[in-house]
């Protein structure tokens, strides 16, 4: 499985979902944001930082999630030969959705499958508004998946954990991340309907 999370626009999630899905899926991350900071909260030998002017390793087995930063990195057409699935995830406000269009005309190139990830939703009908927008500008049929916003999953990134294994704990735990575990697994079975 290779996964790549890219969106030119900075702070709509890309790392958030890159930890949910290396963990859920035991994958690698490798992270080409120079910004990220995926190192100081995962297990060193489930990240590998890849800086500016590096090369990117080419990986032909295994799990990989790849953690683009918030710009139009060229290395996108290296990554995607053998990619099975861009993962575009975007905020539904005015300044996100400009980018988010210039991040999914560049990701079209690279003739992967996309799914967009609309993140933070506080109402639907932003994420809904936003979708039909996307759809109306692109005149393509795309392929979407909600995230509510919620601090569970910054948290859980936080403690470099999955947000399904913090709703498998005991008492408190259990209650707060149940709703949110409940849509990250929803999230990880239409990921892995690609692979």
């Amino acid at each position: 499985m290779q996964v790549i999370i890219f969106n030119q626009k900075g702070g709509v999630g890309k790392s958030m979902l890159a930890t949910q899905i290396a963990l859920y899926f035991d994958a690698t991350i490798i992270e080409l944001d120079p910004y990220g900071v995926l190192t100081q909260t995962l297990d060193e030998d489930r990240v590998y930082k890849v800086g500016l002017d590096e090369d990117i390793p080419e990986i032909t087995e295994g799990d990989v999630v790849y953690d683009f930063g918030g710009f139009d990195d060229k290395r996108l057409d290296v990554v995607s030969k053998n990619a099975d699935l861009i993962i575009i995830p975007f905020n539904p406000t005015i300044n996100a959705l400009g980018t988010t269009l210039e991040s999914y005309k560049r990701a079209s190139e690279q003739n992967v499958p996309i799914l967009f990830v609309v993140n933070a939703i506080i109402k639907d009908q932003d994420a809904l508004d936003a979708i039909e927008y996307l759809k109306e500008t692109t005149r393509d049929d795309i392929e979407y998946f909600i995230i509510p916003h919620t601090r569970a999953l910054q948290t859980s990134e936080n403690e470099g954990q999955s947000i399904i294994e913090l709703a498998n704990s005991s008492g408190l735990k259990r209650h707060t991340y149940k709703k949110i575990s409940a849509t990250m697994t929803e999230l990880m079975k239409l990921i892995k309907s690609y692979i």
